[in-house]
């Protein structure tokens, strides 16, 4: 996969057509500009997603705002500026580019004290030096690096809230050992959420059925969703999926997930002290790594549920898996399966999950039952089915 680069570029013109062919060659070396007209709006984008962005480049004319009338320094000074605050959260490479003569051909005050070179715009060498420039001043940065030797992790990213990016190039500065004073706890929490927001993709698709996602307040159900797409009874909203969705390392994995970062939580709101497991972990080892083994195993489920949702993207066909799960007055649960079986002796069997279910010959002669017929049923202390209906 190629290496890809975000860059903001502040341009009152970025739009125009004739800028087009420098959109297309930018594109053509892996760097994706996007554009904005004026410093306001620009660095609003950039503060939403700051580690979105791998570089920034601005025209040397152009709107500080969108009441501004007229082009002018002050956008690019407010955003120099505003590059330099920034510092402290983020290094950004940046860089001027025009075809104002009084800017490409002149010495310009403004470039000067801030030590920038303006890119010619009409000069072909000049933009293949730039967007060279470009690339190689962006993989100076951290961010840049860890979104380069995990492409298909970030690629998958863009589909998820701004904050799943954050947290997972904190965590990568981690494992790079360059965060010192890391708390790991801080980011159990920012990973269940990030798990939610895969679940909320999976009831999107029809994969997770709505009562998973739909509790009070709208939050979602983490060890209902777990056991749900893991072919498994819910154990209070009284649904199960007749699929089995999650693979059984993918279905340990969010279980071990959702179990180490909340214990007994049930949404994505998590007090960590709260943790009795966590705090008695903690007595004996206080290390990041355990941090870390769950966010690995998270890439797994998020790059899985990715290439999952692509070979299985029709809802129609996604929710017809869904069931109800139906209980008798003594609160024996139902069950759903087919005959599989009449025996010469008038008994049929029936199979719930592994388990062998006898059918008794009346009930299969009272009910007309044939081999492949649909019964539900319920099983009380015995491997005999009761309370059968023919569906």
């Amino acid at each position: 996969m190629n290496k890809k680069y975000n860059v903001l570029w502040l341009d009152d013109e970025h739009n125009d057509k004739d800028l087009i062919p420098f959109v297309i060659r930018a594109e053509q070396h892996n760097i994706i500009l996007h554009g904005y007209g004026n410093y306001v709006e620009g660095f609003k984008a950039l503060a939403k997603k700051i580690t979105f962005y791998d570089a920034i480049l601005l025209d040397a004319l152009f709107l500080e705002n969108e009441a501004s009338e007229t082009v002018g320094k002050r956008g690019l000074g407010s955003s120099l500026a505003k590059i330099n605050e920034l510092k402290s959260t983020k290094v950004f490479p940046h860089f001027v580019l025009s075809g104002q003569p009084s800017f490409t051909d002149s010495q310009n005050d403004l470039l000067e004290a801030n030590n920038i070179r303006c890119y010619n715009k009409k000069n072909p060498d000049d933009v293949k030096e730039l967007l060279q420039n470009i690339k190689e001043q962006a993989d100076t940065q951290i961010d840049i690096q860890i979104k380069h030797e995990n492409p298909l992790l970030f690629e998958i990213l863009q589909d998820y809230p701004n904050e799943a990016r954050d947290t997972f190039i904190s965590i990568f500065k981690s494992i790079k050992g360059l965060d010192i004073g890391f708390t790991d706890e801080l980011y159990f929490t920012p990973l269940r959420k990030i798990l939610e927001a895969m679940f909320r993709r999976a009831n999107a698709v029809g994969i997770l059925h709505d009562k998973c996602v739909q509790m009070g307040k709208g939050q979602v159900n983490l060890t209902e969703s777990s056991l749900f797409l893991s072919g498994l009874d819910t154990k209070h909203l009284k649904v199960r999926s007749t699929k089995t969705h999650f693979p059984k390392i993918i279905s340990n994995n969010v279980q071990n997930i959702i179990h180490t970062t909340g214990a007994a939580s049930h949404t994505s709101i998590v007090d960590v002290t709260q943790n009795i497991h966590i705090q008695a972990y903690r007595n004996t080892i206080n290390t990041p790594y355990l941090l870390h083994s769950l966010t690995l195993q998270l890439m797994d489920v998020l790059i899985w549920f990715e290439a999952y949702v692509k070979m299985n993207s029709s809802i129609e066909a996604n929710k017809s898996y869904w069931q109800d799960i139906e209980y008798d007055v003594d609160g024996n649960k139902y069950e759903i399966s087919k005959v599989e079986r009449i025996a010469d002796n008038g008994w049929a069997t029936a199979y719930c999950g592994k388990k062998s279910i006898s059918i008794y010959k009346g009930d299969v002669i009272s009910l007309d039952l044939k081999e492949e017929d649909l019964i539900k049923f319920t099983i009380k202390n015995s491997s005999k089915a009761q309370n059968i209906t023919k569906l």
